[in-house]
């Protein structure tokens, strides 16, 4: 099989120099017919003549043996004299493979095929020299097979320019810590390559170093067993963390001492710790950024105490509450658990609860309005209150209270709550505003009163006024002792204490009072509920963190309130209990450790 590119030269019979011109015209004619024809020769198919014989002589006579040369068209050099198919004609321009040397050799390894054209010399054409043949050579480990016996690189571990990474370290070390790969390189030796020595590689260290240059056993760890880097020093202190720097306190000084692979951190020198304050001097001794008598430590000392004390009442310190009092027949009837009447023990309640609002703008109004008649079925209601809003009011309500005493008459709670509107319309002041409705039943029929209308006037009110108002229920049995009608007036009450914007939590939402004391404790709870638990203070007092603040008696968690310079504020708990209606006096004190 011929390469590609190659054409099979033309197998004519060597020049024999005993040709004659005729013969060697003959023989040009047939080579040029044979060409025409396809290239078919005596033999047929795509050969030409090659046989050991010239063809049959002009006169006749026997074939005579060729002479010694190349067989023409294999492309070796069958008589080894440098050439091939030097006497074989060929049609000018054709090309076709050739090789000189062994044939073994021919197309192995580095021993390539080379080329050789047909050129015009004289009248015929003849092959040039054979160009581009590969020869053999001493092998080389270079991915060649130099000496073309088939075998590539026999005796090569590696090819010459080839190079690697290596390590030979224990498994799992390299590239941890310090250790690294080195490199090898092939190397020729006298039967072919070997790898060299693995080079530049770094391999783990016998011991870890306490030196903070790094992993040098390379496990993962850096100085393990090391406290410290050796011959280091760094900063030291003993007392808590947030009293380094501050006041007298500083840091100290630690050496790291030990062998190679071993160290640890010396003694704390230098340091000052905190100690008792002196409360005197203008040094802060326990280093908690108070000097002297700022410091709560000194709270006791002779130099720093300024005993404080002042009682709170528990009352608004401003506003203005209109108290809207039921005195419909019912309120003749008997509180529970006792003889008195209701109207009584709302009396009594009052007349303990008024003396407290000194400090109020306070009112009343009673519906409905008192005729000096029978009142029976009446539905009156007076158009401006009995007692108008103002200072120091306690003692004109407690007697207007006194002068009306309930009679006969029904239960107008939306007309009482229609004037109490008009009336806080021609007010125009900016403090806060409450309405506070006591009454024991619900609003009357007979007087077109109903309970979504009294809602309806008391969300008013809050909607258009910002008045609140509190509901205080005076809930108990009927005359007769009936409880019948109890739960449809507390659900009456509840609607109306959501509507007026200070419903209590729970199922009952409105302030229930049975009694007098109950009826005491609510007001009272309603008077802390309108302060929004603060209070201001005589005098701002002169160790703020040093006072103590106590309702009743009882210590008040510094979480429930708060001293902005005279104001008191307090939360949580103790102003829950304060709106509960619990709370009696509320005492703030510097006691000076006393």
């Amino acid at each position: 099989m011929e390469p590609a590119g190659f054409h099979r030269a033309s197998m004519a019979r060597p020049l024999l120099s005993r040709l004659g011109m005729s013969t060697l015209r003959f023989a040009l004619v047939f080579v040029s017919l044979a060409t025409a024809l396809g290239g078919c020769a005596a033999t047929g198919g795509d050969q030409r003549y090659e046989g050991p014989y010239d063809p049959e002589p002009e006169d006749g006579g026997d074939p005579t043996p060729r002479e010694p040369g190349d067989e023409c068209g294999n492309g070796f050099d069958d008589d080894a004299d440098g050439r091939v198919d030097e006497d074989c004609v060929c049609v000018a321009g054709e090309q076709q493979r050739c090789f000189l040397g062994e044939r073994a050799h021919a197309g192995v390894g580095q021993c390539t095929w080379g080329s050789q054209d047909c050129v015009v010399a004289m009248e015929f054409g003849t092959w040039d020299d054979c160009v581009g043949y590969g020869v053999p050579s001493d092998e080389v480990c270079d991915g060649v097979d130099n000496d073309c016996d088939g075998i590539v690189d026999e005796g090569c571990e590696c090819l010459l320019d080839e190079e690697r990474s290596c390590y030979t370290g224990a498994p799992g070390t390299e590239g941890v810590g310090l250790c690294r790969a080195g490199r090898q390189y092939c190397v020729p030796t006298e039967t072919g390559s070997v790898w060299s020595e693995c080079v530049g590689e770094t391999l783990p260290g016998a011991v870890e170093l306490c030196d903070g240059a790094g992993d040098e056993d390379c496990d993962g760890l850096i100085d393990e067993g090391c406290e410290c880097v050796l011959g280091t020093e760094r900063a030291c202190y003993g007392g808590p963390a947030d009293t380094l720097g501050v006041g007298e306190c500083r840091a100290g000084v630690q050496l790291c001492e030990g062998v190679d692979d071993a160290s640890s951190w010396g003694a704390c020198a230098g340091a000052v710790l905190p100690r008792a304050e002196a409360c005197t001097g203008g040094r802060d001794e326990d280093c908690d950024g108070l000097v002297d008598c700022a410091d709560p430590d000194c709270a006791t000392d002779r130099a720093c105490c300024t005993p404080f004390l002042e009682d709170l009442p528990i009352v608004p310190p401003d506003g203005e509450v209109l108290f809207v009092v039921d005195r419909s027949g019912s309120m003749q009837w008997p509180a529970s658990g006792t003889t008195r009447t209701r109207w009584q023990e709302l009396e009594r309640a009052m007349t303990t609860i008024l003396p407290l609002t000194g400090d109020l703008h306070t009112g009343l109004l009673t519906f409905p309005q008192v005729t000096g008649g029978d009142e029976r079925l009446y539905c009156g209601v007076a158009t401006t209150p009995d007692v108008g809003l103002g200072l120091a009011n306690g003692g004109a309500i407690s007697a207007r209270l006194a002068f009306a005493q309930p009679r006969a008459g029904d239960t107008p709670t939306p007309d009482a709550l229609a004037t109490v509107r008009r009336y806080l319309e021609t007010r125009a002041v900016s403090r806060p505003r409450f309405v506070v409705l006591l009454t024991d039943g619900l609003p009357e029929p007979n007087c077109g009163a109903t309970v979504p209308a009294t809602v309806s006037a008391i969300a008013a009110l809050r909607r258009d006024l910002g008045v609140d108002t509190f509901v205080v229920g005076i809930v108990g049995p009927d005359r007769y002792g009936s409880t019948a009608g109890i739960p449809a007036l507390r659900a009456g009450l509840n609607e109306m204490a959501d509507a007026g914007g200070r419903a209590r939590a729970g199922d009952r939402r409105y302030y229930e009072a049975v009694d007098g004391p109950a009826i005491d404790r609510a007001l009272r709870a309603i008077l802390s509920a309108a302060t929004d638990c603060h209070f201001e203070l005589s005098a701002p007092p002169a160790r703020p963190a040093a006072v103590e603040v106590r309702r009743d008696g009882l210590l008040v968690p510094a979480s429930e309130w708060t001293l902005t310079g005279r104001r008191l504020e307090l939360s949580g708990a103790a102003c829950a209990a304060i709106r509960a209606g619990t709370v009696g006096r509320v005492e703030i004190a510097d006691r000076c450790g006393g």
